[in-house]
């Protein structure tokens, strides 16, 4: 048994996580499979628990992370907006645009500027 011996079931449930993120941002999985980059069954598949991986993997992983953090200051329902409009703090660019470009530090400043109320 390895260092970790949860460390499967851990990315597994992250995995998971990741899709139900997802899903909050784009209301499908076929919508979240194309932003992803990736055919919508490796969407189906992770949300089984399967570790996506490469790329692919780590876009859907920050996309959580952002859904995450913006859950904490938003309805649900607010998200998707906030994800597709356009935004003060990234130089009026769609938060989705700049987090598929990989820059998740940037969008997550800019969650941090809502739930400050900062302006830009």
């Amino acid at each position: 048994m390895g260092a970790y011996p949860h460390s499967k079931a851990r990315r597994s449930a992250v995995a998971e996580a990741s899709v139900d993120a997802g899903e909050v941002a784009f209301g499908s999985r076929a919508a979240l499979a194309a932003w992803v980059g990736t055919h919508r069954s490796q969407i189906t598949r992770a949300a089984q628990g399967q570790e996506l991986g490469g790329e692919e993997g780590w876009r859907l992983s920050s996309l959580a992370a952002v859904v995450t953090a913006l859950l904490a200051i938003y309805e649900p329902e607010a998200v998707p907006g906030w994800l597709h409009g356009s935004n003060p703090h990234l130089n009026d660019r769609r938060p989705l645009d700049v987090l598929a470009r990989g820059d998740l530090a940037a969008v997550m400043a800019a969650v941090q500027a809502a739930r400050t109320g900062g302006y830009a």
